[in-house]
């Protein structure tokens, strides 16, 4: 099947009961100590959308609680290469 415009995938980063929780369209795909280590499968996940031309948008949630959204990093040259 074949969709003009697939939906937009959604990563989320929040800090949830002591650790940073990664989820891809709301399926938890790791949890980490520490938030550069998050970042790292944050970076992973929007790369992999990008590399099937798919939408992508982060919802971030720090240990504030309040929540932003911001669009994906964008894949280094390096893991284009």
């Amino acid at each position: 099947m074949h969709v003009d415009k697939p939906t937009a995938v959604q990563i989320i980063l929040a800090w949830r009961d002591n650790k940073w929780v990664v989820s891809r369209d709301a399926v938890e795909v790791g949890a980490y100590a520490y938030r550069n280590h998050a970042m790292d499968r944050v970076k992973a996940l929007a790369a992999e959308a990008a590399a099937n031309k798919l939408e992508c948008y982060l919802l971030c949630r720090d240990q504030d609680g309040v929540w932003t959204e911001r669009p994906c990093p964008r894949p280094s040259r390096r893991a284009a290469n």
